[in-house]
């Protein structure tokens, strides 16, 4: 086996734990908020449904604009405006994260656990006693 095999391998595994570790964190996550886990399964429908846990109107829509407009210019000749939308994604990321862990009772510690480690965070919230209090 060669090196460059081996890593392949590596990069599948992580790749698939990292995808259980998202469904399993939305699903129990969803499920907390009263909405079907079964919708973490559904790629843009998923997002729609977390950002209705903690945004109020359209303001999850626009989020997951500037996160889609920031990915396709940062793949073209506008790399400054994807620097500057996703600087814009990165705050309301930070306003979310916050926003989540008040919607279950969290203080400012942990949305800033939720912030820089998101995944694993909310299989944690998921986990915990923690209950659904509604958007804030």
């Amino acid at each position: 086996m060669t090196v460059e095999v081996f890593m392949e391998q590596y990069q599948l595994i992580i790749l698939v734990v990292w995808l259980v570790v998202m469904v399993i964190g939305d699903w129990l996550l969803f499920r907390k908020a009263g909405r079907p886990g079964l919708l973490s399964l559904i790629p843009v429908v998923n997002l729609l449904v977390e950002y209705s846990i903690c945004w109020s109107g359209f303001v999850g829509v626009l989020y997951f604009a500037l996160l889609t407009a920031a990915s396709y210019f940062s793949q073209s000749d506008m790399v400054p405006l994807a620097g500057i939308l996703g600087l814009l994604a990165m705050v309301m990321h930070w306003i979310e994260s916050q926003k989540l862990a008040r919607s279950f009772d969290k203080g400012f510690l942990y949305g800033l656990f939720l912030f820089f480690f998101d995944r694993f965070a909310r299989v944690i919230l998921g986990l915990s006693s923690a209950t659904y209090k509604g958007k804030h």
